[in-house]
């Protein structure tokens, strides 16, 4: 019994991932659209919802319940500011992970799953339901370095406005210019 400990230990903790529950989930760093952190040390661990709809709230500047691309482009040049911390004009993986240190506080260890859970896995896993999804803010690629267009491990203030302005793009789901709470928040959900 001794010896099966470590593997039984194994297999609740990858449980742990892999059947979901309606506890919020300890994930890794959230990030806004435009890379700034919105959850760990000072920031806590909030919802992703209510993490992204923080942000969201700010960067609507005339609070008329949509991000336009002026507003989105406002926080992007004022987050390029703050991530570069050597103020040379480009952001490279070791200057983010300086600016980022201060988020990177230890998560809560995950729980394991219960009976329900486990059973409401294994039904899910005959349908063919994907049940392995990381939500955001889990195994992703970085949301500034994505900037990287050149593959040098850094990235520009010109690249990453550009990126901005792909990503705002993508985000406006509807195509009218403008960014809804619904369109933010959606970024929470994972992936169909």
């Amino acid at each position: 019994m001794i010896r099966a400990a470590p593997f039984v230990l194994v297999l609740v903790l990858g449980a742990c991932s892999l059947w979901p529950n309606d506890e919020p989930k300890a994930v890794g760093t959230l990030y806004s659209p435009n890379g700034e952190p919105l959850n760990g040390g000072p920031l806590g661990h909030p919802k992703c919802e209510d993490a992204l709809g923080r942000w969201f709230d700010r960067v609507d500047a005339n609070h008329d319940g949509a991000v336009d691309w002026p507003e989105f482009l406002a926080d992007a040049r004022r987050q390029f500011a703050v991530m570069d911390l050597d103020k040379e004009d480009a952001l490279t993986p070791p200057v983010l992970a300086r600016y980022r240190a201060p988020y990177a506080a230890e998560l809560p260890p995950p729980r394991a799953p219960t009976q329900d859970e486990l059973r409401e896995g294994e039904r899910r896993k005959r349908r063919g339901d994907k049940v392995d999804v990381a939500p955001l803010g889990e195994d992703r690629p970085d949301p500034v370095m994505l900037a990287d267009v050149t593959l040098r491990n850094r990235v520009t203030r010109d690249q990453f406005l550009a990126y901005a302005g792909r990503n705002f793009a993508s985000l406006d789901a509807d195509h009218d210019g403008r960014l809804t709470r619904a369109e933010i928040v959606k970024r929470c959900a994972p992936p169909s």
